[in-house]
């Protein structure tokens, strides 16, 4: 009986935290900070930092790498407790703020990946986050959670598309395509 609550207390914490991981990673990486990414990744300016970057030596790189993943994990963190005090705005614009210097970190590290990896301790926790995330994202929970997301996605554009909702937009003055 005791290992049968500990499951279910397991899987309802499972659950919030993969659903948590989902937010994040559809709402905020693929909606917001990959475009970021995109457009750092595009900037004639960045070119000459790229540059720079590759003449580091590995040592000053990883340096400047773990000083931008720090910042950015800290700001995180920070955020998080500024939400659990209730600071819910101020919470959300420093999460907000860093967003930015996420990608920006992400950047570097697309670009310094090679170099980061002769670092065999580097490596390694990569490796091991690269499956850790793999065993989540193939776990039944994530599965289930992310086949409701998309259902819901579904019936949400079935919805703002439906007739009655048409009608609704037009009542309150929007511009029909």
């Amino acid at each position: 009986m005791l290992k049968n609550l500990y499951h279910k207390i397991t899987n309802a914490l499972l659950t919030v935290l993969v659903f948590i991981y989902l937010v994040l990673e559809e709402l905020i990486w693929e909606r917001i900070a990959e475009p970021i990414y995109g457009f750092i990744h595009g900037l004639k300016i960045l070119q000459k930092v790229e540059v720079l970057i590759h003449n580091l030596n590995r040592y000053a790189l990883l340096a400047c790498f773990l000083a931008l993943f720090v910042a950015v994990e800290l700001l995180g963190i920070i955020a998080i407790g500024l939400f659990a005090q209730g600071q819910v705005l101020l919470a959300t614009m420093l999460y907000a703020g860093k967003i930015p210097i996420a990608a920006f970190t992400f950047w570097v590290f697309r670009i310094a990946q090679d170099k980061l990896m002769t670092f065999a301790w580097f490596k390694f926790c990569y490796e091991w986050l690269l499956a850790q995330l793999l065993k989540i994202k193939t776990s039944a929970i994530y599965l289930k959670i992310k086949a409701n997301i998309v259902s819901v996605k579904t019936w949400f554009k079935s919805l703002w598309a439906s007739e009655s909702v048409r009608r609704i937009k037009a009542a309150l003055g929007f511009k029909q395509p």
